[in-house]
């Protein structure tokens, strides 16, 4: 496994949200670019840099109850 260190800002934010699971669209995706967040039921991404770490959420994702989120860069 190859670890980056990756020092800019992520793109993305996204996490599982246990009280959507009932609408089908569980995954939330927040688009830092563009200051919109929604769910989806799946995220396909191509060629990107990740990074996860427990413990790292903030605002709406600490909100929801996440606690590991997945940032894409």
């Amino acid at each position: 496994m190859k670890t980056t260190d990756v020092t800019e800002c992520p793109k993305l934010r996204i996490w599982y949200c246990k009280a959507d699971k009932k609408s089908g669209k569980p995954i939330i995706v927040q688009d830092l670019e563009n200051g919109v967040t929604y769910n989806t039921n799946e995220i396909k991404l191509d060629n990107v840099n990740i990074r996860m770490k427990f413990n790292n959420a903030v605002s709406k994702a600490k909100q929801s109850g996440a606690t590991t989120i997945l940032e894409v860069f």
